[in-house]
Parts: C-alpha cells; sequence; structure tokens
C-alpha cells in the first residue's frame, strides 16, 4: 500500500487562469512528484519519467490500453523531434496534421521493439504544465475508469499525489484513440475520441513526383501514374483515394495554378492520360513528410531536397531506377516531349512494382 500524501489541490480555469498558479504542480514535477493533470481528453498522473523515484510512484496507475508505459505529452509540437528520432512516419505525419493537437496518442516504433507512446493535447493548462516543467512528462490515466472532471479525479488521487491541478470537465469526456504505425500503417489499438473509421482514412500510400516547374515531367509522371494504378486495380482513377492510393506533383521552383504545357497535355493521351485540369504548385515539406515516395527527375532536384529536408533522404529518388535523368523538354520539339513520355513511363513500369 502506498504511503499517503498530502494532495494540493489547484482550482484553475482553463480559458483564463495565470499561469503562475501551475507553479506548485510544475515543481512537482521537477522534484519528482506526481501531479493530477487535466487533457482534452481524461485526468492523467504527471510524473517525470526519467526520476526512477517518480516511475516508481506511477506503477499503481496502469497504462491505457495499447500503451506498455505511461504515455509522453507534449508542451510543444516540435517536442516530438527529441523523442522520436530520424524523420516521423508518413502516416504519423498525416495522423499529426489532421489531429494534433488533439485526443490521439501515437505509438511510434523504437529499436527495442516496445514502441512510445506519444500524446499532444488539445489544453492549454496539459501544455502549459508540461512546457514549464521542461522534463519527460508521461501520463497514464486518473482512475479507472478514467476521471473526466476534476472531483473524479480527486476522489481517485487525493492521498496518491502530491498536486492536483482541477480544470473542470474535459472536453472529450473519455479516453483518446490509440493509434500503433505498423508497416507502414497507422492500425488503431483502442478505438476512443476519434472513430476508426476516420483513421482508416489516413491510410493512404502518397506518391509525389518532383520537377522544376510542375507543367511538364512532373505532371505527366503523375498523370500516367494515376493511369496505371488505376488499371491494376480495375477501377476509375477517381476511386484511388478509397483503395489507399494518393498521386501528386509538385515543383521546386513551381508558381500556383499554372497548366500543363499544351504538348505534355498532348503526348500523355498516348498512355491513356488526362492533363487537362492539371494546376501547377510549389512542393512544400509537408508534402514531403507525408509522402511515402518521392520521386524526382533530375540530381538536383534530389539535392535540393535533401539539403532542404535531410532527414527524408531516404524517400527522395530518381525517377528512374537507374540513375538516368529525366531530360526536361520544355521549349523543345513535339518529338522530344515524346520521348520524355516514354521515358517517365519506362520508369514507372519499374517503380510502381515498389507499391503494394
Amino acid at each position: 500500500m502506498p504511503p499517503v500524501v498530502e494532495t494540493r489541490i489547484i482550482r484553475v480555469d482553463p480559458l483564463k487562469y495565470d499561469p503562475a498558479e501551475l507553479d506548485p504542480a510544475v515543481e512537482a514535477l521537477r522534484n519528482g512528484g506526481l501531479v493530477g493533470m487535466p487533457t482534452d481528453t481524461v485526468y492523467g498522473v504527471a510524473a517525470d519519467v526519467d526520476r526512477p523515484e517518480a516511475v516508481a510512484r506511477l506503477r499503481e496507475f496502469r497504462a491505457a490500453p495499447g500503451e506498455s508505459a505511461p504515455t509522453i505529452h507534449l508542451g510543444d509540437r516540435d517536442d516530438l523531434r527529441k523523442l522520436v528520432p530520424g524523420p516521423v512516419p508518413a502516416p504519423a505525419q498525416r495522423l499529426i496534421q489532421r489531429f494534433w493537437p488533439g485526443p490521439l496518442t501515437i505509438v511510434f516504433p523504437t529499436k527495442d521493439g516496445a514502441g512510445i507512446a506519444v500524446r499532444y493535447p488539445n489544453h492549454r493548462v496539459a501544455r502549459d504544465l508540461v512546457k514549464r516543467a521542461g522534463v519527460r512528462v508521461g501520463v497514464p490515466p486518473a482512475g479507472d475508469p478514467p476521471a473526466v472532471t476534476g472531483e473524479e479525479a480527486r476522489l481517485a488521487l487525493e492521498g496518491k499525489v502530491d498536486v492536483l491541478v482541477d480544470a473542470g470537465p474535459t472536453k472529450q469526456r473519455g479516453p483518446s484513440t490509440v493509434v500503433l504505425l505498423r508497416d507502414g500503417r497507422a492500425e488503431v489499438v483502442h478505438e476512443g475520441a476519434i472513430p476508426r473509421a476516420v483513421i482508416d482514412e489516413v491510410n493512404v500510400t502518397t506518391l509525389l513526383f518532383v520537377c522544376t516547374g510542375n507543367t511538364c515531367r512532373s505532371p505527366m509522371a503523375e498523370a500516367m501514374a494515376r493511369k496505371m494504378l488505376a488499371d491494376r486495380l480495375h477501377v476509375k482513377e477517381s476511386d484511388l483515394p478509397d483503395r489507399g492510393y494518393r498521386v501528386i506533383s509538385a515543383g521546386t521552383s513551381a508558381g500556383h495554378g499554372g497548366a500543363a504545357s499544351e504538348e505534355s497535355e498532348q503526348v500523355v493521351k498516348k498512355y491513356g492520360a488526362d492533363l487537362s485540369r492539371h494546376e501547377s504548385r510549389p512542393v512544400t515539406v509537408a508534402m514531403i513528410e507525408e509522402a511515402d515516395k518521392v520521386w524526382v527527375m533530375t540530381t538536383r532536384h534530389r539535392k535540393t531536397l535533401v539539403e532542404w529536408m535531410p532527414d527524408h533522404a531516404g524517400k527522395i529518388e530518381l525517377l528512374d531506377p537507374s540513375g538516368k535523368e529525366v531530360e526536361d523538354p520544355i521549349g523543345g520539339p513535339m518529338e522530344l516531349y515524346r520521348t520524355v513520355a516514354q521515358h517517365i513511363h519506362d520508369s514507372l513500369t519499374k517503380r510502381l512494382k515498389e507499391i503494394p
């Protein structure tokens, strides 16, 4: 039976409070204590997971389903880089863009196979507390079932934690959805505030083609890849998202809204592809992060993107697996466009075999 401690209760209005009101909770975390903390889903028990004495006290609080250790809560989304070495997997990037801050726990793979569960809560008090403490905060839920009001948290935690921050009822009044990243997919291991069907929508394979102006080579590759994937699956191109595929293109020096060149639009028709509605756009950080494959036309394109985002170098490759560059046809004769289109088609025939 753990010793009974005197629990200090701090009541705050989550919409308007003085951050200094959280000072006792911040100090408790820094000193290895336990803090009852509100989030957008349920109340939790926060502790510095790098302090053995705090971890020992946490053992009486169970982890959420699908988790083998307390979920690490972030005070700032950029802190994820400190927890997850290397590039964040593409499915996680799509989840983060859509659901963080919010009621989603993502379990990232680790070398030891245990995984690390991470949340970025949509609750100002929780984020302020974690950020100001400046320690790695693990938070299992408080109570069974988990508390969703300050009073429920008091009943579950009084005498067990050093400080309880009571910010009233939680927004979701229930646990977060827990997602495990495995084999390039996001698997729901515990359905909570976000329905399983919504999570499944991000389980797409995103192919990104990049050239310079996004009016010739990358649009041709995009259009032909769409057609080839649709033919392989015996579906319409419009059905590709429902089958788990997203095909896009962009340019390293592209503007917004430009049409594909007339020559490009003409030559792809031979392959059953359509470029009549193409609109150019510049490549962005989010595009690279969310893509599963980034296929570029030249070594210069790859060098530009790798210098920009070195963490993602492993998925940025030349479209032609042999290493031959795809020539820029802009300003050239129609015959050059035909040659380039054939080169792109032949390269796609090989590259798309890499896509399950």
